[in-house]
């Protein structure tokens, strides 16, 4: 969930950028680095809203769902932790496809984004044996 928190405050932060509410991202100050182009690239507006924004959505998306029926102790379901690891799973292959163009397509990097990338597949990383649990307790008997 800490890492939820601040993937929202990377992404709430480029997303005043995408949405216009500021005119440039602080930048390294090293050539590869362009986040302003990066995050103004057609590629961060291919799902009808500027990608930042929706990686803040599902950002918090998985702080509900961390929470979302308590804790084992407290009547949490396997379901639920599934349920997390979906988000999860779905925000870690949108890291590696975003992070692949940047390289390849786009040939500059953001750092914002590199940082949000990081925390997705960290989180995945985490959640994994959890929801491998999970799916086995839904599956046994």
């Amino acid at each position: 969930m800490q890492l939820s928190a601040v993937g929202i405050a990377d992404f709430a932060f480029v997303s005043l950028y995408q949405a216009g509410a500021i005119n440039r991202l602080p930048e390294l100050p090293f050539d590869v680095f362009d986040s302003n182009k990066v995050n103004a690239a057609p590629d961060a507006y291919k799902m009808g809203a500027p990608d930042a924004a929706i990686s803040t959505l599902l950002y918090a998306a998985g702080m509900v769902l961390a929470t979302w029926g308590g804790t084992a102790a407290s009547g949490r379901k396997p379901v639920h932790d599934v349920a997390l690891g979906a988000v999860i799973a779905g925000n870690a292959g949108g890291a590696v496809y975003y992070i692949s163009k940047m390289i390849f397509r786009q040939e500059r990097a953001c750092p914002y984004c590199i940082v949000g990338a990081a925390i997705n597949i960290v989180s995945a990383v985490i959640i994994a044996p959890t929801v491998a649990k999970a799916f086995k307790k839904l599956f046994e008997k």
